[in-house]
């Protein structure tokens, strides 16, 4: 017999609870959850980032059914996980691990994901308890984010002080998911595109082997260290560096560990000029940049140079034929640009390669 309140309808996925009414009450409730999913859609489009789309939603939530738990992630297909979790309960963001494909047995989420289907579970159906994070709820809705047949995340909403949903609660879970598809996809793809610019940005100053300055950008950046130098009249140094027999490396080891003596050397420069600028000139050459030095000073930061790679031990033959280092050095005065010193640098480091290797010349 049914009651005043109303009906519990069940199906084989989740019970609702649906109010006795006329057609006109029908209709305002629809009208009612148009103008709520209006509401809340603008404020998800509007959020930049997945954490603050998931906080909205949260909020929208909570204030039209109480306290709950929302929650969106972000399905990465090429490293099988589910990442940037934000989970939002009691007005706090939960600390939620990234999920592993490979632990799919513990997680709707993860599931919803991997069948491309909702889930409801409720005190109808609710499975076993595996593990939580927060307060253990008693329904939970979790359906995957969808984009062109892919599943590119995940949404769930989750309850405490009832047992099943309300019919009105599924019907905006269900309308919100396109809309929070879309907000999701377009920060997918804006976070995409940031992340190419900053890896543009890095290439476009950095060595990829050495990680190091590259050529162009080591001009542009000792260039303001020289023009600064010249104002306090400090002196400054020029380094052209570069590793004897390297190519045997290549030759006799293979490529892998010539990176590795590369990356090797790099670390030593690094080290040994912390207080000015290094970068990679090119194969196995080396730019390094010093101002505020005297001549002395120059020349036993080459000697530490040569020492230290010397200790590194790299061979370039089986037969026990060691990579030395040759040095070049030039003292810049005020009559050149920075990029007309290179032709007497390289002369420089010609001279020092032209004795036995672990050597240095300077002028």
């Amino acid at each position: 017999m049914e009651g005043i309140e109303g009906r519990i309808y069940k199906s084989e996925k989740y019970c609702v609870k649906t109010g006795i009414g006329s057609r006109d009450r029908r209709v305002e409730r629809e009208m009612e959850v148009f103008f709520l999913i209006k509401e809340i859609t603008k404020s998800i489009l509007s959020a930049s980032s997945i954490k603050e789309k998931s906080k909205r939603v949260y909020e929208f939530m909570k204030g039209k059914y109480g306290e709950c738990t929302v929650g969106i992630a972000v399905n990465d297909i090429k490293s099988q996980r589910l990442y940037d979790c934000f989970y939002y309960e009691n007005d706090e963001c939960l600390d939620f691990e990234d999920v592993l494909y490979a632990e799919r047995g513990t997680s709707k989420l993860l599931k919803a994901v991997l069948t491309k289907e909702e889930g409801v579970y409720d005190l109808h159906n609710r499975e076993k308890v595996i593990s939580f994070v927060g307060m253990v709820p008693t329904a939970s809705y979790f359906a995957p984010l969808l984009m062109e047949g892919e599943a590119i995340g995940a949404f769930t909403f989750q309850i405490y002080d009832r047992g099943c949903f309300s019919e009105e609660e599924i019907e905006v879970c269900r309308e919100l998911i396109p809309f929070m598809t879309i907000a999701l996809n377009n920060t997918i793809q804006a976070t995409a595109i940031v992340e190419a610019n900053k890896k543009l940005e890095w290439f476009s100053k950095y060595d990829e082997v050495t990680g190091i300055y590259n050529r162009r950008f080591f001009y542009e950046a000792f260039n303001e260290v020289y023009e600064d130098a010249l104002i306090s009249q400090e002196e400054t140094y020029l380094y052209l560096l570069d590793l004897d027999n390297f190519k045997g490396v290549n030759d006799n080891f293979g490529h892998s560990a010539g990176d590795k003596a590369l990356k090797d050397f790099a670390h030593i420069l690094r080290d040994v000029f912390k207080g000015g600028e290094t970068g990679r000139y090119g194969g196995d050459e080396f730019l390094c940049g010093m101002a505020g030095v005297d001549q002395e000073q120059v020349i036993a930061l080459a000697k530490e140079v040569i020492k230290r790679v010397d200790e590194l031990g790299i061979h370039y033959n089986d037969v026990g034929g060691r990579v030395t280092t040759s040095i070049g050095i030039l003292k810049l005065s005020k009559q050149k640009a920075l990029r007309e010193y290179f032709s007497d640098l390289d002369e420089n480091l010609y001279r020092a390669k032209k004795e036995e290797g672990n050597t240095l010349f300077i002028s």
